[in-house]
């Protein structure tokens, strides 16, 4: 039977990233029981991403280790979420609280009133004076997104990423929800949205902004996409992860040892995405909770190949 990877997203893809895996790249798929993990793999090093789409996670993580272990392959699990990172440490693996994902829950969440709200606030009042205007987006738009998109990455400063993990907000934008910023005939930010649909929920995945954007034109698009989709009936929405956040509040005493080891690729992650700024951004939306997320390895030991194989396939 041919594995329908939608049908295990709608059923068990509750993490925000396993939705990454509609996107291309050189997927392999573990499989047991009705249930399936995609992974990577390079050199001998089997990278995991996001939680098994599977509904016993403890027994489908014997599973994989067994048989990849007896395959001799190097293990890690990416981006997993605090469930599966305590059960991948109950069975010999290292684990690594490497950052948080803010999290609003649409019951509960409103826009921050009083003190914690005021930078948010200002933005906003910033970018409603200078005209910019918030319209989801429509197919007559696409030539004005990738002219932003353009342009965005021509700020940067460094070649985009080329992975599945690159900024392509019009990738599937038959699935999505964009919500476009407009001031002046173009889009000063965007915001693309993909749905994480076992969780009622969406993920704000790629978020755009123009070098010569007023300030507050992203805060503007997020939170026009955010009350949109609480409007629209969604249960709840995520963020991108703020990576280092909350590190000192670690599940595993050999965290710190790991990440000194780690630490070439967290710099270079770091020179490439500006990890403080982002996590400074990102919490002035006050989300209803931070949800942690993880690195897991077997063996406990990171090695040269792990790292040029998490370079490699992930940049």
């Amino acid at each position: 039977m041919e594995l329908d990877a939608e049908q295990l997203l709608a059923k068990f893809g509750r993490n925000p990233f396993s939705g990454f895996v509609r996107y291309e790249a050189p997927w392999r798929w573990f499989e047991l029981d009705g249930g399936a993990a995609p992974y990577l793999e390079h050199r001998r090093v089997a990278l995991f991403w996001a939680d098994p789409l599977a509904a016993d996670a403890d027994a489908f993580l014997e599973a994989l280790t067994r048989e990849l272990r007896a395959a001799h392959r190097r293990i890690c699990l990416l981006l997993i979420g605090e469930e599966l990172a305590r059960l991948a440490r109950a069975r010999g693996y290292v684990v690594l609280k490497i950052g948080e994902q803010p999290y609003f829950d649409f019951a509960t969440w409103r826009l921050p009133r009083g003190d914690p709200g005021k930078h948010l606030r200002w933005c906003l009042n910033v970018a409603r004076r200078a005209g910019v205007e918030v319209r989801e987006y429509a197919p007559a738009d696409e030539a004005a997104v990738r002219e932003a998109l353009a342009a965005w990455q021509d700020g940067l400063g460094r070649a985009p990423a080329e992975s599945f993990l690159r900024t392509s907000p019009l990738a599937l934008v038959e699935e999505k929800r964009l919500f476009l910023g407009w001031r002046d005939g173009k889009v000063d930010a965007l915001v693309a949205c993909s749905p994480v649909p076992a969780a009622g929920g969406w993920l704000l995945e790629d978020l755009i902004r123009r070098p010569d954007a007023v300030p507050g034109a992203t805060e503007a698009a997020v939170v026009h996409a955010l009350q949109s989709l609480a409007a629209d009936g969604a249960a709840c929405a995520w963020l991108d992860v703020a990576p280092l956040r909350g590190f000192e509040s670690q599940i595993d005493g050999r965290a710190r040892f790991l990440f000194r080891t780690l630490g070439p690729v967290v710099s270079w992650f770091d020179a490439r995405y500006h990890f403080r700024a982002l996590t400074t951004y990102l919490g002035k939306f006050q989300p209803t909770s931070w949800e942690p997320r993880y690195v897991a390895l077997k063996p406990v030991v990171p090695t040269p190949l792990l790292l040029r194989a998490v370079r490699t396939l992930l940049q």
